[in-house]
């Protein structure tokens, strides 16, 4: 049996972070650990602030049925599997975890066939393509509570929330407005649309910039790369005559401290994202992806609609959003009920308890302490865990 744990998860930041945070507690169990991203630029961005964390590039690129992009599909996964099969053949786990995403498949075929145990989790309401089309192959299978996947025998199945990253948490909110010089008793507005989504969110903030001035509203907008087409930083009035800001990032290393600073937050609804909320404590109005996977990011919506979690507004009633900002942002007695609400959900340390499973039945023989390591190169192409 080989050493340590790959961990499969790049692509997008919903797959990303998990994978971070499971690392994250793995090496605090002194578990050696490696990060499978992908060559796309929100791995690059989020990773930036784990410089420690051991990485390789792999090449994949989406699934999708138009000819030019299933023919990618197909190229990549290929050169993905080959590169799998030398390295799990050079350096072998003890155990691949994988978070779902088109690097996944390449991966966990080869991890199969190699005869490494491979666990998968999936933190949606309803499966990825990827997770069904390998729960066959896997030893364990993660899902969250009241998630089906149709042949999955009950021995194989467990069930868990999204790990969050450690420094994911509740923060007072007086902290973090001090850092990011808001007053204590502004309303704020924070919006995101996440790496696939942001556009309509975007337009709707630069269709409501005045009004949302006028109302009082400060406005942190995080726009994704390369789509930002608002200035970083206006400054403004209410109709009181209160001093209001609208901030825009094309991406934010700690989105959850937004979150934390937040009235109101206007979110796509990825389970990332949702657990995010869930652990800030920030009430939320949902938008979700129409394009999303099997309308997954919907699906998340009415789970957490269902709980007193958040308001959900479908896209296709966008115009009835902004009346929905005002009406929970200025309705203190909402607001604390939902932020109850949302304290009750986050009692689950999904991380930890991945990570303890992970030990228990792949790692016993793990140190009690991680060892001192080297500095990771960050595109490695010959070896693994070490």
């Amino acid at each position: 049996m080989g050493e340590g744990v790959y961990i499969v998860c790049g692509g997008t930041g919903g797959h990303l972070a998990p994978g971070i945070a499971a690392a994250q507690r793995l090496i605090e169990a002194g578990v050696p650990v490696e990060l499978v991203i992908s060559e796309r630029e929100i791995d690059s961005r989020l990773l930036q602030s784990y410089p420690d964390l051991p990485r390789r590039r792999a090449a994949g690129a989406p699934f999708t049925l138009r000819p030019l992009g299933l023919l990618l599909f197909v190229f990549n996964s290929l050169r993905g599997f080959v590169s799998a099969w030398r390295l799990l053949h050079t350096r072998p786990p003890a155990v691949l975890l994988a978070f779902g995403g088109y690097l996944s498949v390449s991966y966990v075929m080869a991890a199969s066939l190699r005869r490494v145990p491979v666990v998968l989790h999936e933190a949606n309401r309803r499966a990825g393509r990827s997770i069904r089309f390998l729960a066959g192959l896997a030893d364990r299978v993660f899902l969250p509570e009241g998630v089906a996947l149709p042949g999955l025998e009950p021995a194989r199945l467990r069930r868990l929330g999204m790990p969050l990253r450690r420094e994911v948490r509740h923060i007072p909110r007086e902290v973090i407005r001090q850092r990011l010089g808001v007053p204590l008793h502004a309303k704020v507005l924070v919006v995101t649309g996440g790496s696939q989504g942001a556009q309509a969110l975007n337009e709707w903030v630069a269709a409501h910039r005045p009004s949302l001035a006028a109302d009082g509203l400060w406005v942190f907008l995080v726009a994704g790369p390369g789509k930002n087409t608002l200035p970083e930083r206006v400054a403004g009035e209410s109709d009181l005559g209160e001093p209001v800001e609208l901030r825009t990032f094309s991406f934010h290393n700690s989105l959850h401290e937004l979150f934390c600073c937040a009235d109101v937050v206007v979110s796509r609804a990825g389970a990332g994202t949702l657990a995010e909320l869930v652990a800030c404590q920030a009430p939320a109005i949902l938008v979700p992806y129409p394009h999303a996977a099997d309308d997954h990011q919907l699906a998340n919506a009415r789970d957490l609609e269902r709980r007193g979690g958040c308001v959900l507004v479908p896209q296709s009633a966008l115009d009835s959003l902004y009346r929905e900002v005002l009406d929970l942002a200025y309705n203190d007695w909402m607001l604390g009920r939902m932020r109850e609400n949302l304290r009750r959900l986050g009692t689950e340390d999904a991380a930890g308890r991945l990570a303890r499973f992970l030990v228990k039945e792949y790692l016993r023989a793990a140190p009690a302490a991680a060892p001192a390591a080297p500095p990771p190169q960050p595109e490695r192409t010959s070896h693994g865990p070490a």
